[in-house]
Order: structure tokens, then sequence, then C-alpha cells
């Protein structure tokens, strides 16, 4: 039996083979065909071999990717998977070298700008191109940030930054005097000036809700959410469809890896995730036997540029991936994704086959990385709620800042949390659960201090519980919700206090922000108002504690864009908490309303600068304009034109409908909504999906933006699913 393809209108691929085998071959074929550039896009980055073509800007990701090993990583976790997981893999495989010796005369455009024309795609590229993608969604650049702050002397001012501490969660170095460890720390980040200077940590958010049949119209569960992640095209995520005997499962998959990991429907079960914000990295301040590590060199081609060396070696922690060993100090790293074998893929079938949730929760009991949040809904009525991945308890000091090597406790003598210990809940009293990010539990094991504010998990539960009947349109209502529940503490804390604000406009903008109803709407002005003075607060903070441009979280370690992030959410904390008295140079009330009234006088001159004297004009469509940046055309001149429209899009990092900004960049919406879905177990067909530009990750080709006026309206495509509704949509039919 030949692979019987059929497109819908969208472009989207709804595949029927002859085996599970055959499946995964024809996932591989339409994969390339849709994304072949940025599959070897990934994969280059993964290999450290992305400075070949887009030059000097990619030589940093490169070196600390090269020293990592990232590649020989996957490769050698790749080779421990279980037959059956290295089998679809090979099939996948298979698809996509399928589809390069086919249209070897007909690659994306982007080629045409590559050092070399794609190579075959080997099975654990599969691996390698996830790997890449979920490194720095973890706590590699807070560490450092907060290792910096503590370097420059402010460890109450971090302590007061973090909000309530943890149980156990001491700033600590047991055993070695903090003056001497911080200054060990801050030589090392400053001989690492900018190892990684313009990598940005915009991964990691998502809304999920699952709602029992109890409060649906229809008596069964509706499954719902968005991931955020870094706004970009192509789109991180691949619309798709796949049925053979074994399973019928559609999805958003990722391009270069075979099944669904993260959202998905099969004809039993739907499952989807948000990011579980796991401390999942370590960072260890070697400063002892480096002479004695067995370094190597290797070269890197920068286009343009030449060839450049640079060392590769590892401690007993870990690959060294910051500082010249010459130096006599370094950083080395563990992460959860390298340390011990990584079997995640084998959880990929079982998830196919499953036809419970509890089928699908033991499904995933190899999962590694990241850490996840799964929701889950099934046909028989259920709904379920399992923190999945590795979870590895340290001590409390490692949870903070890089610690000391020689003090320090090694992964190897670490186990990770047991799966049945980790967190879950099903079918619970109130008829729905929801994960946002925030906290996941008071109790239980150590996952992480990083975890989102409640502001969005808050919101999701106020829609829900007005919601008796809920249907998959309900759903579409809340993935638009732009109400902010953390703008009110914030604005109440700059009214309160700014009185010596100067502008001729400030009486007016105090009483514009006292009216305003916190909706973060394209056409509010109060939004761009409450943006601007946000960012210029959090500057005048990082200005008086050592943290601002141009050594922002220290010469480019980590990029300012990142610590713009991370200073801009604890400013914010320090002020609505009333810890704004640990800041240098705030330590009265007057000296605060100066500093307050000067950021207003700023927000005011700059929104007239930028936007003009008529005040009705500043919309926060205005200057929340999504760029969505093609990393081919962000690098190359020559490419430019393959960057996608821009479009003015509402919303903010704490709305069910996200707009994160990077304060360092303004309010350019920088990572938002990457997909949507609603997945309605009554009827698989009402179910609803859309990304943020279409299937196709090639420019001009008919189906890479034909989504985006659907997605800037909130709006929901049909998720066809059975033969009579894939027939209605169908524009076009072809066999593999």
């Amino acid at each position: 039996m030949t692979t019987q393809v059929q497109r819908d209108k969208w472009g989207i691929a709804h595949v029927e083979a002859s085996d599970q085998l055959a499946a995964f071959e024809a996932q591989g074929w339409i994969a390339a065909a849709d994304r072949m550039w940025q599959m070897d896009f990934d994969r280059l980055r993964a290999q450290g071999r992305w400075a070949e073509t887009a030059g000097p800007k990619a030589v940093k990701e490169d070196a600390f990717f090269r020293r990592l090993g990232l590649a020989e990583i996957a490769e050698r976790h790749w080779a421990t998977l279980t037959v059956e997981t290295k089998e679809i893999t090979q099939a996948y495989a298979r698809g996509v070298n399928r589809w390069l010796e086919e249209n070897a005369d007909e690659l994306p455009e982007e080629f045409d700008h590559h050092a070399a024309t794609p190579g075959p795609w080997e099975p654990w590229h599969c691996l390698a191109v996830y790997k890449v993608r979920h490194i720095f969604m973890g706590t590699l650049n807070r560490k450092l940030w907060q290792g910096f702050l503590l370097a420059e002397g402010h460890p109450e001012l971090l302590q007061a930054m973090r909000g309530p501490a943890v149980e156990g969660s001491v700033i600590t170095a047991t055993g070695v005097p903090m003056q001497e460890h911080l200054s060990n720390l801050g030589v090392l980040l400053q001989s690492s000036a900018d190892l990684l200077e313009g990598l940005v940590d915009i991964d990691g958010g998502s809304n999920s809700w699952a709602i029992h049949g109890s409060r649906t119209s229809t008596g069964l569960p509706l499954l719902a959410g968005d991931p955020h992640r870094g706004i970009e095209f192509p789109n991180v995520y691949h619309q798709f469809h796949m049925t053979c005997p074994e399973f019928n499962a559609i999805g958003l998959a990722f391009p270069g890896v075979p099944g669904f990991p993260h959202f998905a429907h099969n004809e039993d079960v739907a499952w989807c995730i948000t990011h579980g914000m796991a401390d999942d990295t370590d960072l260890f301040v070697e400063t002892e036997d480096l002479e004695a590590v067995e370094w190597t060199s290797e070269t890197l081609s920068v286009r343009g540029e030449g060839d450049f060396p640079t060392y590769r070696g590892s401690t007993e922690n870990g690959p060294v991936v910051i500082g010249d060993p010459s130096d006599g100090i370094a950083l080395s790293i563990a992460w959860t994704g390298m340390n011990g074998q990584d079997t995640t893929f084998n959880a990929l079938l079982p998830m196919l086959k499953a036809t419970t949730c509890e089928e699908l929760e033991a499904a995933v009991e190899p999962w590694v990385i990241p850490v996840n949040n799964l929701l889950s809904a099934d046909r028989n009525g259920h709904i379920s709620f399992k923190v999945r991945g590795r979870v590895i308890e340290r001590p409390t000091e490692n949870r903070w800042i890089p610690v000391p090597a020689k003090l320090s406790t090694n992964w190897s003598e670490l186990d990770p949390v047991p799966f049945e210990d980790l967190p879950g809940e099903s079918d619970p009293a109130k008829g729905y659960l929801v994960t946002a990010n925030n906290r996941i539990s008071d109790g239980g094991p150590y996952i992480s201090l990083d975890f989102a504010g409640p502001a969005r998990y808050d919101r999701i539960v106020e829609l829900l519980e007005e919601l008796p009947n809920a249907s998959v349109r309900d759903m579409e209502h809340i993935h638009s919700d732009v109400v902010s529940l953390r703008a009110p503490a914030v604005i109440d804390a700059v009214v309160a206090r700014a009185s010596k604000y100067t502008h001729p406009f400030g009486a007016w903008l105090i009483r514009s922000l006292t009216d305003w109803d916190c909706a973060v709407s394209e056409d509010s002005v109060e939004a761009s108002i409450y943006a601007v003075i946000r960012r210029r607060w959090g500057e005048s903070v990082g200005e008086r504690i050592g943290a601002a441009k141009p050594d922002f979280g220290a010469p480019q370690w980590p990029s300012p864009e990142a610590a713009s992030r991370m200073l801009s959410e604890a400013a914010i904390h320090l002020l609505v908490e009333d810890a704004w008295h640990l800041i240098p140079g705030l330590e009265s009330e007057e000296k605060l309303d100066r500093a307050l009234s000067s950021c207003i006088d700023e927000t005011l001159q700059e929104l007239e600068q930028r936007l003009g004297e008529d005040t009705s004009q500043w919309t926060w469509g205005r200057v929340h304009r999504m760029a969505c940046p093609h990393p081919l055309a962000s690098a190359l001149e020559e490419a430019r034109h393959l960057h996608p429209p821009i479009d003015g899009c509402p919303g903010d990092s704490d709305t069910v409908r996200c707009g994160s900004v990077i304060p360092e960049t303004g309010e350019r919406s920088a990572a938002a909504s990457v997909a949507r879905y609603a997945f309605d177990l009554a009827d698989w067909d009402r179910s609803g999906w859309v990304v943020p530009h279409g299937v196709s990750g090639g420019r001009g080709g008919g189906h890479d933006t034909d989504q985006r006026s659907a997605w800037l309206d909130c709006t929901l495509i049909p998720m066809a699913f059975s033969v009579a509704a894939i027939s209605e949509v169908e524009a076009e039919h072809f066999e593999l």
C-alpha cells in the first residue's frame, strides 16, 4: 500500500500509511517539504556550525555548543534508545532523505545563502535539534545573572528580588568564605566578556487548562492552551496528522522530531504541556586542577572571516563552557539533557498509542527534557495533571548561583526524583485543571525557585469559573484575554508614591492609570504608559545596582537582552513588595518619590518623541509590534526580504494572550503564543488550532502566512480529523 497524503486548504498534511514506520517516514518527508531549511538551521546550530553561514554573529553560540559537545551527546544518547525508538527515528530520517534526493534542484531559497547544501539527515539529528531547542529554557542565564549581583555585593537585594524564600533556600557557600567565592565568580564573569552576546532566553512560558465534562456543554472534557516562545519565522511548531493501523494522531510537531512531544490527540486521549520551570542546570566555578584537564582544539569556520580555534575540555563536573583555562578559572556545566542517559524519545511512540490519561502518564515515565506540566483528557471523561521530566534535587546553595567546584556535589552522586513522587492530580472536585508556569506545589520535591507569577493562572481560573457549560468557542475567548492581574499592584505602587513629577501631563498620566481597566489591548493608551514606566523603573534600578548598560549582567554575560528581562521582573517585585529600600540610593520615601516621578517624566517625554504630542495616538498597538525575525534574514543583509510582515498585537507577559517584551529592545513583542489549540473530546472535528504564520517555513509559498489573520483575531481554524472532515477541506491529494 502506498502512503496517501491529503493537504487541506491551509497546506496541513493528513497522512494515511500502511504501518507505523511508513507513517514516520511520511512525517519526515512532509517535515522536509515544509521546513527543510529550519531543520538544517537547528542541526547546524547543534553542531556548532551556524557561523559557516551566518558569519561573526554566530561565533559565540557555535563556540558554546562545541564546548558543550551537544552533537556528540545527542549521538551518544541516540545509541542508548530502545530498538523500536531507533526504528522510528530511522524511518523519519529516510523520509527526510527521500525528499532531499527528490528535490536536490529545488531547495528553499535560504540555501542560496548557505556555504553548502544540506547533507543527509541522520537519525541522531532528531535528538540534536530537540536538545538545541531546550537547553536555554532552564536556569543557566538566571544563575549567571544572580551570581553577578552577588559578586557586586547585593545579597540582601537579591534575596528580596526572589520573593518569599522557599523552605531551605538559603544563599550560602558551605565551607567556603563567601567573599572568596564571590571574588572568584566576579573575575570569571568579567573574563567571559562576550561569550554568548546576543543569545536571549525567551522561551518557556505557556498556558494550558483542562475542563471536566461536568463543566462543558457536551459532558466530555475540553483541553486547551497555548505555548509561549520566541516569536520567529519559521514557527517552532509544525501542524501534521498521521494515521496507520497502530495509531491515528494529529498535533503540533517539532520539525526534525518524530511524533508529537507536546500537543496532540489520538482517537482516545489528548495531551498538552506547559514549561515546568525546573532548575535543570548547575554551574561550577573551577579554580583547581584545570591544568590536568585534557584540552583539545577545534576549528570554527566563520563566513567572511576564516577559521578560528576554540578549546574543548571537561572536568569531573561537566564540560567547561565559559572562561579561559589559562587564567586558572573557568566555568563548567551540568544539565539534565546531557548528564545521564536521555530517554525522552522512548516516550514518543507509547504516547501515540495511549488510550487513557493513565496510560499516557505511564508512557511519559522515560521523559527527561524539559520538565513539563502535562495535562491530559480522555474520552472516558477523565482529566489529569502530572509533572514529567528529570528532576534532580541538589544542595540548596546550587539553586542560586554558580557554585565552587571543589566543594560542590557532583551530579554522578545524585539520583533523579522517582516518577511516582512527581506531583500529579486527577479529576479534581472543582472541575478543571490549570497550569501557567506558576509554582507547582508548596510541598514535594524541589523543582525550582523561578516559577512565573500567578497572574495568568489566576486570570484563567477567573474565566473558567464563569463557564458552567464551556465550548470550544469559549476557549477562543480565554485565548484572547488581555486583562492583567499584575498591573493593579504595579499601578498602585506608582500612584501612591509619585508626586514630584514635573511634566505637564504628569497629573493626566496618574488619572489615566488610576481609571484604567488593566486590559492590555491594542488600542489602549494606558497599556503603553504602563509598559514604558515599567521599563524606565527597571532601568533606574539597574543603574543603582551597577547592572546598567553597557555592562548589563556583566559584560555581555548573560546577554543584555536576557539580563534586562530578569532585572525588569526583579525591579517590579522590589517595588510592589515594599523592598525598594534595599536599592542603593532609595533609603527613604522621599527618594523613592523622586525616582518614580522621574520615571513618569521620562515616560511622557519618550512617548511624545516616539508617537507625537497627541496622547490619543499613544496606543499599545503602535509600540508593541510583532516582528517575527527570520534567523537568516537577521544574520545576512542580502536575506532581509525573508522577514515576514510586522503587525501590532495586544497582551503582555502577565496576560493570558501573551505578548512578552525584552526591555533592552523596548516594547517590541519578542515572545507570544506560537500556537493555540482546543481539543473537544466529544467531537474531535470540533477541535481547532492556529499558528502565527502558516504550516510552511518557506516565504512566499502560499502557506507561509495564511494563518496570520486568524491568529491576530484569536480565532481557531478547523483541526480536521475524521475522513469526512478532511475531505471537506482537502485541497491536494498525492501518494508517497
